[in-house]
């Protein structure tokens, strides 16, 4: 992780259609197909998390660590609400 995203506050929220979320798992496997990693690991992170796959991760990491991932929360954060990310 950069330094950069090591002093990251703030969570990582964007909206994205399920047409450019399937687009985007597509580009991904091209990406991996394609020995490209770094840029597939990037753009993953792009894909807003299931909430239950963010829950899971902030009881197994907390949600500092989450938070700096750089990981989209934004569906997680509309099934449990902000607050949700500082509880």
């Amino acid at each position: 992780m950069s330094q950069a995203e090591d002093v990251r506050r703030e969570p990582y929220m964007k909206y994205y259609s399920h047409e450019e979320i399937n687009k985007m798992c597509l580009k991904v496997a091209d990406l991996l197909a394609s020995d490209k990693h770094e840029e597939a690991d990037s753009l993953l992170k792009e894909i807003p998390l299931l909430p239950k796959s963010a829950e899971i991760m902030k009881r197994l990491y907390g949600k500092e660590h989450m938070i700096a991932s750089g990981i989209n929360l934004y569906e997680a954060v509309q099934e449990y609400g902000e607050e949700w990310l500082y509880a």
